[in-house]
């Protein structure tokens, strides 16, 4: 029963698969691995081709849609949390067709399912549609817009009456010499002013999530590429209660172009708010 049920599946998946990934019928299935999404522009429904054991890191989507539902759990197995189908999660590693997930309910928890379960490829084929746009649009910007000369006509001659004799002119005011130009902010930082805006962004209180008081170290760290930019990063250290007790975590401060852009957290990548 069990070998003619799985043979059963698969022949029904394929005309049922749209309406249970919310595809809406803009998917066409080639093969188990490669899936042909079609994807709305404003340029009209462009063709996307998806292989799904060829999938940059890059082009992973920031959240996906899960149609079966999924456990997630700690490392140990411990502090299960069940997701009902249609809850969204965010993709952290894909291989062989096995998507490992995390939830924004509980970051430290994960579980893995299969991609064919989820929305991954409608999202991945969305992201790179929309880079693409986003480039034709700073091509079409960068491009010098033509301009026109216009040949002036030829002057009449006109009859030029002797001008009178010039009036004195009163002496003018002094002029107050122009502020020094302010220099630009640096685009780079140096270890110190990457822990020192880290803890003025804490102090601020702009981020709620992250106590300043509870963290032990400030460091600066390697440069890190995040959804394919290049940031500057510092880590701070710090102990938080958790429902395993407590625990050392780390939070990252991302910085471009000498701008603190925000805070992640380190095992996730998630946002810090």
């Amino acid at each position: 029963m069990i070998p003619f049920a799985f043979v059963v599946g698969k022949v029904i998946y394929a005309p049922l698969a749209p309406s249970l990934l919310g595809s809406g019928g803009t998917e066409e299935e080639t093969s188990e691995t490669v899936r042909l999404i079609k994807v709305k522009t404003e340029m009209g429904t462009i063709e996307e081709r998806v292989d799904l054991e060829d999938i940059d890191v890059k082009d992973y989507p920031s959240k996906v849609t899960i149609s079966d539902s999924l456990i997630l759990s700690d490392k140990n197995g411990l502090s299960p949390l069940k997701l009902d189908p249609g809850s969204p999660v965010k993709p952290l590693v894909l291989s062989d067709m096995v998507l490992e997930v995390t939830s924004p309910l509980a970051s430290h928890l994960t579980g893995e399912i299969s991609v064919l379960d989820t929305d991954f490829a409608e999202e991945v084929a969305r992201k790179r549609m929309d880079r693409r746009i986003a480039l034709l649009a700073e091509d079409k910007d960068d491009k010098p817009e033509e301009v026109a000369v216009v040949t002036p006509p030829e002057p009449k001659p006109v009859m030029v009456k002797p001008e009178p004799m010039p009036e004195p002119k009163p002496e003018p005011m002094p002029v107050k010499p122009e502020p020094a130009p302010v220099a630009a902010a640096p685009t780079s930082l140096s270890a110190e002013q990457i822990v020192t805006a880290m803890k003025e962004s804490l102090e601020s209180g702009g981020i709620k999530e992250l106590d300043m008081n509870k963290v032990s170290s400030w460091e600066a760290v390697e440069d890190e590429s995040f959804d394919g930019e290049d940031f500057q990063v510092g880590v701070a250290t710090y102990k938080e209660m958790t429902i395993l007790g407590e625990k050392t975590l780390q939070a990252k401060a991302l910085f471009k172009k000498g701008k603190l852009e925000k805070w992640v957290h380190s095992n996730t990548g998630m946002e810090i708010r």
